[in-house]
């Protein structure tokens, strides 16, 4: 048996296709990871969670919470602050009213922050106050949650005993009375003595991660056809249903067989999750109490965050085992080979309707929670506590899930013997493709397209980097503040050429910005005299340091002034155009390396697939030739190439013009303000043509690659694994922050309005 169920093992393990689609899980799954969790706007990065964690390591959890306290507070006070000014700046009637009633409650924010906030310090994890913010109130709502466990216990314990002693409670139902003695008990014997407070999003970004899950499904539809179809293919199962015990110890060693790959698939799969967790945001202890997380201070389970993840890895391989025993029984009984895979998506689009409609608070919210993707979810299952009403009875959500896993799998595995028993369907019939047939042309451009995009597939990378590209661009928020939109509005007046009514508004600003720094030195001057004291000083100083709120702003606007004096041109409103360029953000080199790895993958195979099946022979003797064939296949990349890099201009141009403005598309780009003195007089639209079709060649650049190595190297796993190292690997360094790797990459031709 244990022989058998070596040799079923390796037989697909040891396959080159299925180490190469591990492989390509593998890196999808660590893709996914970084892809998901990439900086958002208002949202902190990763690195913000590392850092918090590495101050607070030392600190007892007192230390710990005044620590995230004190940096709490000031952020929101110096967030307060800006909004004094900002009002104090607008210099109407109202905002003076709300700037005076703030001041009024807040009557020493100014000598506390008002240096802080002019230098700049408060910024300590991100390089944005609203991240800052973000990420302080995350933290501050967790340590704040955990803080109050023990007070949560007595809590629990308390309700029961006060309920037990109302009269009233005794007529109520079985359910309900169950459910808090339950609740009382289960969490009786639980403390907070190890509770230690470490951000949570490194363990909850590991083990929470749904495309992980995805991607095991799909391992378990890849190793259940390795293991039933091949030998059904074959007309294997005849001699092994003859031989002594073959029923019972073929089937056994292949269920055993499964169970330790979905098993060892679970560990590799989730711990390539926490390593990268562990790189990016920080673990903590894995022998902290699993009540440590604030969103799974509801478990009534003793367990460590160690343990925690273990169960929830083995509880998921349960799961998983239980779908791949339901396909075997159904690749045993199936005479077709595509009806184990639509059974599979039928089975889990059932669950997915069933856990999707079913409200949580329903009579029915028993069978949302036992369906598949509900058992799926561990974070709920062992963080959270919940009991199910069973006829009157209080059944716990725990216990339910695993009586239906152990019932699950027996009945695959039963129906997996009893149909291998019976032997109805022992060999696999042919059946006619599902896609749509091969069809010759006689275009030779649309024959090679159709070879390419449907029977190589490539269109199916194709469209799954658009979707990327467009959940990443047009997802996207932008925001525009109070200093951002007073230089909408300034540049929006003044769009155009210069005139005297437009100079005389920007030289009226100057003087008003001029004003406020004489009478902020005149006011120091007092103060260092001993004219007024301190508090005096404060006071008169509030109004002008509102003005000057907006002073940054004002500088942009005056250094678009000073070339336009000096060398002629028009005022534009350049922020949206910022972005665009990939000024204000590194948007362009996450499109390069999804757009680089979409190419590489999708069109390594193309010179290989003619070798693979030997047919160059025959296409070198056709009137045709071998070198038409070769250019149309470079005519096909090439247009897709033009797709794919034109789509992400238009997704990230439409996430922009939501919030910013971009207008004077027709001007010359000299006119803005990053790219004075860079660019020739050429309109801004031909800009971004110039950097489209720069973009489309860095994209040649990689298809003569690809291409390369698939007509040299003559297999498609070598030909992606060369142009990975090539073209893919210094593009992921230069994500990781090592800058220089740009510099060995296509970036430079890619993103080269980014840092001109």
């Amino acid at each position: 048996m244990f022989g058998l169920t070596c040799f079923e093992l390796l037989k697909i393990w040891k396959k080159r296709s299925f180490l190469a689609c591990l492989g390509i899980l593998l890196a999808l799954n660590l893709f996914m990871l970084w892809y998901g969790n990439l900086p958002k706007e208002g949202k902190p990065p990763l690195s913000a969670y590392r850092m918090a964690a590495g101050d607070m390591s030392g600190m007892d959890e007192q230390e710990k919470w005044e620590y995230i306290k004190e940096l709490k507070e000031k952020a929101d006070n110096i967030a307060m602050l800006q909004e004094i000014l900002t009002l104090q700046a607008w210099g109407d009637e109202i905002g003076n009213a709300l700037a005076a009633q703030l001041l009024r409650e807040n009557p020493a924010i100014y000598e506390t922050y008002m240096e802080e906030l002019t230098e700049g310090g408060y910024l300590k994890y991100t390089d944005d106050l609203d991240k800052e913010r973000a990420l302080l109130d995350e933290l501050y709502e967790e340590i704040e949650k955990i803080r109050g466990y023990g007070a949560y216990l007595e809590s629990v314990e308390k309700q029961a005993e006060r309920l037990r002693g109302i009269s009233i409670f005794r007529t109520a139902s079985r359910f309900g009375r169950q459910n808090v003695e339950r609740s009382a008990a289960d969490h009786r014997g639980l403390s907070d003595k190890n509770i230690r407070f470490y951000p949570s999003k490194g363990i909850r970004m590991a083990m929470e991660s749904h495309s992980t899950d995805i991607f095991l499904l799909l391992s378990v539809f890849l190793f259940v056809g390795g293991l039933i179809g091949e030998e059904k293919e074959k007309g294997l199962f005849y001699l092994t249903r003859a031989a002594k015990n073959g029923v019972a110890v073929c089937m056994g060693a292949k269920l055993l067989a499964l169970l330790i790959h979905v098993t060892a698939f679970c560990f590799l799969f989730y711990g390539e999750n926490l390593l990268y967790a562990s790189a990016t945001a920080g673990l903590g202890s894995f022998s902290a109490q699993i009540q440590s997380v604030g969103a799974y201070m509801e478990s009534s389970l003793a367990l460590t965050l160690g343990e925690y993840a273990a169960l929830a890895v083995l509880t998921k391989a349960a799961l998983f085992f239980c779908f791949g025993a339901m396909l075997t029984a159904v690749s045993v009984w199936a005479a077709k080979s595509f009806t184990p895979q639509l059974a599979g998506a039928a089975f889990l689009f059932c669950n997915g309707l069933c856990y999707a409609v079913i409200p949580a608070g329903s009579a029915f919210h028993m069978f949302k929670y036992l369906s598949f993707f509900g058992m799926l979810e561990t974070e709920r299952l062992y963080g959270g506590y919940l009991n199910f009403n069973v006829w009157g009875n209080a059944v716990p959500r725990l216990a339910a899930t695993m009586l239906c896993l152990i019932l699950f799998g027996a009945a695959g595995a039963a129906a997996a013997f009893f149909l291998f028993l019976r032997g109805r369907s022992l060999v696999m019939q042919k059946a006619r493709r599902l896609m749509l047939p091969f069809r010759p042309y006689q275009s030779l451009l649309r024959h090679e397209g159709y070879k390419i995009l449907f029977t190589n597939r490539a269109l199916l990378l194709l469209l799954f980097a658009v979707l990327l590209l467009g959940w990443k661009d047009l997802g996207k928020s932008y925001t525009c503040p109070a200093k951002e939109q007073y230089y909408a509005d300034m540049m929006l007046l003044l769009e155009g050429r210069l005139t005297e009514e437009k100079e005389d508004m920007v030289l009226r600003e100057q003087a008003r910005f001029d004003e406020a720094f004489a009478q902020l030195a005149r006011i120091e001057e007092l103060e260092a005299c001993g004219s007024i004291d301190k508090s005096t000083a404060d006071e008169r100083k509030l109004p002008w340091l509102g003005v000057l709120a907006f002073y940054p702003s004002f500088t942009r606007i005056a250094e678009q002034y000073a070339h336009i004096k000096a060398e002629g041109g028009y005022f534009i409103y350049d922020t949206g155009y910022r972005y665009l360029f990939g000024k204000m953000d590194e948007s362009f080199l996450t499109d390069c390396l999804l757009l680089t790895l979409c190419m590489i993958f999708a069109f390594g195979g193309v010179m290989a697939m003619e070798y693979r099946k030997k047919s160059w022979y025959l296409l070198a003797a056709t009137r045709k030739g071998r070198r038409q064939v070769l250019m149309q296949k470079i005519n096909i990349y090439i247009l897709c190439a033009a797709c794919t890099v034109l789509l992400p201009w238009i997704f990230r141009a439409v996430s922009i013009g939501r919030t910013y403005s971009m207008r004077g598309i027709g001007l010359s780009a000299g006119n803005l303000p990053m790219y004075f003195g860079k660019v020739a007089d050429i309109p801004i639209f031909v800009l971004i043509a110039a950097a489209v079709l720069s973009q489309l060649a860095a994209l040649l650049l990689v298809g003569a690659v690809v291409l390369f190595w698939s007509w040299n190297r003559k297999s498609y796993l070598q030909a992606s694994f060369l142009s990975f190292l090539m073209l893919a690997l210094p593009l992921v360094l230069a994500v990781l922050g090592l800058d220089f790797a740009k510099w060995i990459s296509i970036y430079g031709i890619y993103g080269w309005t980014g840092f001109l």
